[in-house]
């Protein structure tokens, strides 16, 4: 069974990177409880929606639905074993199995899984380009290509060891490879691989800005610029949390969440500086992805223990 970050093991004990101690708390606007496990987030058609692997719990896992004005929890979803990304794309909302080898197809009009498409072994990170949903399938080694007109998979790319995430970004996928630490860009309308980029280790999510891909490597830690144009690491940063995971760009600027509290760093993209940390709650290391998304001007982060989706208010400034 494949899980993300290597394994969703969590750990409390005193190998646990401590805070330091200028670290600052930020205030939590609002709990959601979902079901256990939640780990992969999204916003789309008007909603946030939550992967819970439920792995502890269940054979399936789960999607809930959410409604980012309240908080009030509009639907729960059964998808398939071991749940872990979602995207949106297509007009649907798409999800990988990854104890199933499938991605399930939520209709969001009625809140129901349209179609349960087998792909390949251990898919996880997923992305949408015009006219297709492309899934990342660690075992495999590969990106397969979903054609949403038929709910099947219909071609498959090869890229590096493990791969992880896929980003749809300045006409390209990109995908990150966990263990060879490296990000392919893959020219979707080819098939096939354009560039391959070194990087850290443990390169995780991705997120686009005007100037390019930025990329979290857990492993290292350290987080990176890729020039779009060059395909060239022209920036690291080795002081964005001890466990860099999570991405988003908000108001200017890049919010790199922690597996460690988890936590949460700013990045300038204009002078490459880094502001923080800010604590969100104390869960110790977990080793699992801490994702993120900004809307209406608050963030909302899963905590993968205590099965909930928080809201908080960006921080003015470095504590």
């Amino acid at each position: 069974m494949a899980v993300a970050c290597g394994g969703v093991a969590t750990s409390t004990d005193s190998s646990a990177p401590a805070s330091p101690s200028n670290t600052a708390t930020l205030q939590i606007l609002r709990h959601v409880r979902t079901a256990p496990g939640p780990i992969g987030i999204t916003a789309a058609f008007g909603s946030i929606w939550v992967v819970n692997s439920e792995f502890r719990e269940h054979d399936r896992g789960s999607v809930t639905r959410l409604d980012p004005t309240n908080g009030t929890v509009l639907a729960t979803v059964r998808v398939g074993g071991v749940p872990l990304e979602v995207t949106a794309a297509a007009g649907s909302v798409w999800v990988s199995n990854s104890a199933d080898a499938s991605v399930s197809r939520i209709d969001p009009r009625t809140n129901a899984v349209a179609a349960t498409i087998h792909v390949c072994d251990a898919p996880e990170g997923l992305a949408g380009t015009p006219g297709s949903v492309w899934v990342v399938c660690e075992d495999d080694d590969v990106v397969g290509r979903i054609d949403p007109a038929t709910d099947r998979m219909v071609e498959t790319v090869e890229v590096g060891l493990s791969p992880r995430f896929a980003l749809s970004a300045f006409g390209g996928l990109w995908v990150s490879n966990f263990v060879e630490g490296s990000v392919s860009r893959i020219d979707p309308l080819a098939g096939k691989v354009v560039a391959t980029i070194e990087v850290e280790s443990g390169p995780q999510l991705m997120v686009a800005t005007p100037d390019g891909v930025w990329v979290s490597n857990t492993d290292a830690p350290a987080v990176q610029r890729i020039d779009r144009r060059s395909n060239a690491v022209v920036a690291t940063l080795e002081d964005a949390g001890t466990t860099p995971d999570g991405l988003v760009e908000f108001d200017g600027a890049l919010w790199v969440a922690s597996d460690s509290g988890p936590q949460l760093h700013r990045i300038d993209p204009t002078d490459v500086t880094v502001e923080g940390p800010w604590s969100i709650a104390d869960q110790g290391t977990i080793s699992a992805n801490q994702l993120l998304i900004a809307i209406d001007g608050t963030f909302w982060i899963p905590l993968f223990d205590q099965g909930e989706i928080v809201q908080v208010e960006p921080p003015a400034s470095a504590p």
